[in-house]
């Protein structure tokens, strides 16, 4: 695997321009939310990715990487958006640098391109799990049991295992849907040849007996035994189409008798319109079913702020916030509850109404030779309502949509003069001449062998759906039974560690924790001990900072298990919000104990966090960013001097000297320290960052003078005149700009710290303002596009550059010949 060396990008996401120096180690961004720390994520998934997963999932819908990729002032430009990130192979030592541009995401410049560090590219690539999320978090811990497993099996590059079980289970749906069909198809063609036979009862002998005295009639020999291929009318010699008048009359009058008789149907679709009722409104059922996976997500993520995860709305108190999500939950539920009551009812209207169709297909076919074009079409027209009937049968989202008409009973329109018609084609046939007793039995013979025939037919296809259910049933079972027990045996392990972890995070209250991770049936339940109290889910009693405990050890743990030795580095992308203060300087006890030789790179919100992991060692004094507010045009930036130097000009157009005063000092309290840091100025090291201002200011001014006659000593070297020249313009503009700093300087301590005798006015205080500014702007690129600290470039005791981002403000410190 890798180390990141160096990152650098350029009109990306929220920031036009940033480089970070990592080599290799630990690294901390720090600053308030909405500050830029996220886009750093960004970049480093997109170069060794080429994708965002912040862009993409539930929620993106119209988002890309080519349209939001860049930043939005370059929106029209993505070639301008690019990210090079400078990594190390830790297998091979050698280094190299990626190089990706949002135009062409998928299109990487490798530098150089050897066989070894393609390879590590490649091999990081396909493990997006070294990031780890908030959101990330929320989908191990507070979730679905399914959701779950889904999650956890993609960060365990298993993910094909849902997706093989979800392809599996909708098959044993799909036939079971079949076989359900194939069955009620089966019943109906028993029951049209138990109404041409004329009897009730579907028993062999019966049949036999009423084929076997039409085959007497006829002259035939009996048949002795019934199967399926058995043929009624064997030995008949027959020609033109087969017509029993007794047949065809109970064929008819079974449609009339659905028509007359629908006390079967209504109370069917009384049930049904029943269960509707109590729906309620059908876009709200509708909306709770779509959005409860949404709400649910929502719900975990909830902050003690009680600013809604999902839309932003302040609410009056988390509890609140809470108790709203959790009514939206229920209420899924409960139409979940609902839906599934409305579509069994639907089914059994569904059965009457396709049974009732086989009979209109049989009056159908005697209709196509005595039924005259006008009664055809009336028939085909009931036969197409009905059909488009069964269709609005077949989902709740159909169901739902003919609400009016099922209450109304009114779903099942047919033609207005459909009883008129039956009752015509009835007539018709009953005044139609009686045949013969031989061509009667022949007649009866074909048309019982044909639905004989049909008959077999429907059962062999009900037995193979029968058949074929059964064993896609045993098929995922079994796929179940063995991927369960696998999975169960890794879990296994991970939960020995998983639970070990966390107890190193909480040793103080919970150090004989321990957690179960149960796989079943493409679900992964999570139970966790209360303080001996028995087996919980996460969210049951735990408070959210243990449950971040347990997601990032869950992620160790398991991320553990995948890499092994290959685990050198991961993107902890403010993960650790609510865990307490003593509980994080555990945690990076932990990742220090147990992952010695991952880098970690860690974005946060929290200043102190950020300052404990300094002070733990976790990461070097340098190996941070602390970003102190955003802007559109500039990024993220660190506490800006225009921006207090505002708020000064403000408190001195109202006289408020003091308040000026007391900003001026704080201000400087916040850029100093980024000063010092970017000179690279000799202070003694506090390990709580507390240094006075007096010695950052010597030891400001003392580091920049070092630099300028480095500078100036270089310049001479190389005998290039117009920088001599312009090393001692700056060197006479820092003489002049510290002369008037050092002369205002008592008038801050005066005014922030109570003395009677401190009552300067406007035009008393006005000056320092000027000389801290004038002082300041020493350190500041003059380009008001860049308007960056200057800061020192090269290695220690090899510093080769002063310089600033854009690089309109360059020192070279490297004499000739050295």
């Amino acid at each position: 695997m890798i180390k990141i060396l160096e990152l650098e990008m350029n009109e990306f996401r929220g920031i036009p321009h940033l480089s970070l120096t990592m080599e290799g180690k630990s690294f901390a961004i720090s600053g308030p939310n909405g500050s830029g720390k996220s886009g750093v994520v960004d970049a480093i998934d997109f170069a060794l990715n080429g994708t965002m997963a912040r862009l993409s999932g539930s929620g993106m819908a119209g988002v890309s990487i080519q349209k939001h990729g860049p930043h939005v002032r370059s929106r029209h430009e993505p070639g301008e958006a690019w990210v090079k990130l400078k990594f190390q192979d830790t297998a091979s030592g050698e280094s190299g640098t990626v190089l990706r541009t949002v135009e062409h995401p998928n299109q990487v410049s490798l530098e150089p391109d050897t066989p070894a560090l393609r390879t590590a590219l490649e091999n990081i690539a396909q493990h997006p799990e070294i990031t780890l999320s908030r959101r990330h978090i929320v989908n191990f811990i507070l979730t679905e049991p399914a959701k779950r497993a889904e999650q956890v099996q993609a960060l365990l590059q298993l993910n094909s295992l849902s997706g093989q079980r979800r392809a599996l289970r909708s098959a044993v749906t799909k036939l079971k849907h079949e076989r359900t069909s194939a069955e009620e198809a089966q019943t109906n063609a028993r029951s049209a040849l138990l109404r041409h036979l004329g009897i009730r009862e579907f028993t062999n002998d019966k049949i036999l007996g009423l084929i076997n005295e039409k085959r007497r009639t006829v002259g035939l020999p009996e048949i002795e035994t019934l199967k399926r291929e058995t043929d009624f009318k064997d030995g008949i010699e027959t020609s033109g189409v087969s017509f029993d008048k007794s047949s065809a009359l109970r064929d008819i009058r079974a449609l009339i008798a659905f028509r007359e008789d629908t006390d079967q149907l209504d109370a069917a679709m009384s049930r049904l319109a029943t269960e509707i009722a109590g729906i309620g409104n059908d876009a709200v059922m509708l909306d709770a079913l779509n959005h409860r996976g949404f709400v649910s997500t929502g719900l975990s993520l909830i902050q003690e702020n009680a600013l809604c995860p999902l839309c932003d709305t302040k609410w009056d108190s988390t509890d609140q916030l809470r108790q709203h999500l959790e009514h939206k939950i229920t209420v899924a539920e409960e139409a979940e509850r609902q839906g599934r009551a409305v579509k069994d009812e639907g089914a059994n209207v569904l059965k009457i109404i396709k049974e009732e169709r086989a009979t209109v297909v049989l009056v159908q076919k005697l209709a196509t030779v005595w039924a005259t074009p006008k009664w055809q079409s009336t028939l085909q027209e009931w036969h197409d309502a009905l059909v488009l009937v069964e269709s609005s049968l077949s989902d709740l989202t159909s169901i739902l949509a003919k609400r009016e008409a099922i209450e109304a009973r009114l779903l099942v329109r047919p033609p207005s003069d459909l009883d008129e018609t039956l009752k015509a084609l009835s007539l018709r046939l009953e005044v139609q001449p009686d045949t013969s007793a031989k061509v009667a039995a022949q007649n009866f013979l074909a048309v019982a062998a044909e639905r004989w025939a049909q008959l077999h037919i429907a059962s062999q296809t009900s037995e193979i759906a029968k058949e074929t259910h059964s064993l896609s049933e045993k098929v995922y079972n079994t796929y179940c039974d063995v991927v369960d027990s696998s999975l169960k045996e890794l879990y296994s392990e991970v939960e020995h560690r998983f639970s070990g972890f966390y107890q190193r995070i909480n040793s103080d209250d919970e150090s004989t924790f321990q957690a179960e991770l149960i796989p079943s049936a493409g679900s992964l339940d999570l139970a966790v001990d209360f303080y001996s109290y028995g087996m919980f889910p996460p969210g049951a009693y735990h408070s959210e900072g243990h449950q971040d405990s347990m997601g990032i050890c869950l992620y160790l743990a398991l991320v553990e298990k995948i890499l092994g030795a290959g685990f050198t580095v991961s993107v902890l992308d403010d993960v650790v919000m609510s865990v307490d203060s003593n509980h994080r300087r555990e945690f990076i006890e932990l990742l220090k104990v147990e992952f010695p030789n991952v880098q970690f790179i860690i974005t946060t919100h929290d200043e102190v966090w950020a300052k404990q992991m300094q002070s733990s060692r976790l990461i070097g004094r340098r190996a941070q960013i602390r970003f102190r507010g955003w802007s559109v045009n500039a990024g993220p930036v660190y506490e800006r001097g225009k921006i207090f130097w505002d708020r000064i000009d403000e408190d001195l157009e109202h006289n408020d000297v003091p308040g000026a005063a007391h900003k001026l000092r704080r201000g400087l309290e916040a850029e100093l320290p980024e000063v010092a840091e970017a000179l690279r100025a000799r202070v003694v090291y506090r390990g709580d960052a507390k240094y006075e201002l007096g010695e950052l200011v010597d030891a400001i001014k003392g580091r920049h003078n070092d630099w300028l006659k480095k500078a100036a000593h270089s310049a001479n070297s190389w005998n290039n005149r117009s920088e001599v020249e312009r090393v001692a313009q700056l060197q006479a503009d820092r003489a002049n700009a510290e002369l008037a700093q050092s002369e205002e300087n008592w008038a801050i301590n005066a005014l922030v710290h109570y003395n009677e005798w401190a009552s300067l006015t406007k035009p008393d205080f006005t000056p320092v303002v000027h000389a801290w500014r004038e002082f300041l702007g020493l350190f500041r690129c003059g380009n008001s596009d860049c308007d960056t600290w200057i800061y020192v470039t090269g290695p220690h005791g090899h510093e080769d550059t002063v310089r600033c981002r854009c690089g309109q403000y360059s020192l070279n410190l490297l004499a000739k010949g050295r």
